[in-house]
């Protein structure tokens, strides 16, 4: 989700000043996502320049503070016609998240597999170690919550909900890598390195080698796609 849709929902509901928009906000995501009063503005004014809200003008006498300009603080903000259709968009369509990933986790560990004297095994269990405890500080903190009926409490369950999710299959995944990598030589982790051909392990490029985007040998490509296919399957 973006701050940017996030205000535009909650202002579906009612008119609202910015500071107001910033609690609400703050509220209805479990304070797991803060924002500063300099951020609520600047997406206002973008929301504003796209025709999904306007703005009613400053009050008499209004002050200038948080960072804002004079008197916006006390400007009143209503989404329009254009804004209503923006979230009933966004709401009725499925989040689309990325097929790639560039979290440090797993590119680490595909990177460390492929590397002579790296021992992945160890690498996992003390990533494991570390997954284990945020799994288990997650879980107390959301046992040791405060009042269920509580503004923003359910909200804040969600979102840990889904924190606890998401450390639970970080484990899982690091089981599989390291059943992986105990049932694979290192000489087969080095394979996608070592069989392409001009391709160096180490030191310069040498002569002839495959610029980027060139094919890779038939053999290379078939067993290449093999092991993505397992990878994106989750199977082995």
């Amino acid at each position: 989700m973006t701050v940017r849709l996030g205000l535009l929902a909650i202002l579906d509901q009612a008119p609202g000043y910015g500071y107001q928009l910033r609690s609400e906000f703050d509220r209805r995501t479990g304070s797991t996502w803060p924002l500063n009063v300099g951020q609520v503005y600047s997406t206002l004014e973008r929301l504003d320049r796209d025709g999904l809200v306007e703005r009613d003008d400053p009050t008499d006498g209004a002050a200038t503070g948080g960072g804002s300009a004079p008197g916006e603080q006390h400007r009143l903000w209503r989404i329009t016609a254009a804004g209503r259709a923006e979230v009933a968009r966004w709401l009725g369509t499925a989040v689309d998240s990325p097929d790639a990933t560039r979290d440090e986790l797993p590119l680490k560990f595909a990177l460390a597999a492929t590397l002579p004297g790296v021992d992945v095994v160890t690498l996992v269990q003390t990533q494991r170690r570390a997954s284990l405890a945020k799994l288990q500080r997650l879980t107390r903190g959301k046992r040791a919550g405060g009042d269920p009926g509580a503004p923003g409490e359910f909200a804040w369950q969600l979102v840990v909900d889904s924190m606890i999710f998401a450390a639970e299959a970080e484990v899982r995944w690091l089981d599989h890598v390291e059943s992986r990598v105990r049932r694979a030589s290192l000489a087969e982790r080095q394979w996608a390195v070592e069989a392409t051909p001009g391709v160096p392990t180490g030191g310069a490029p040498t002569a002839g080698a495959p610029t980027a985007g060139a094919p890779t040998a038939g053999p290379a490509r078939a067993r290449s796609d093999r092991g993505r296919g397992e990878t994106v399957g989750g199977r082995s």
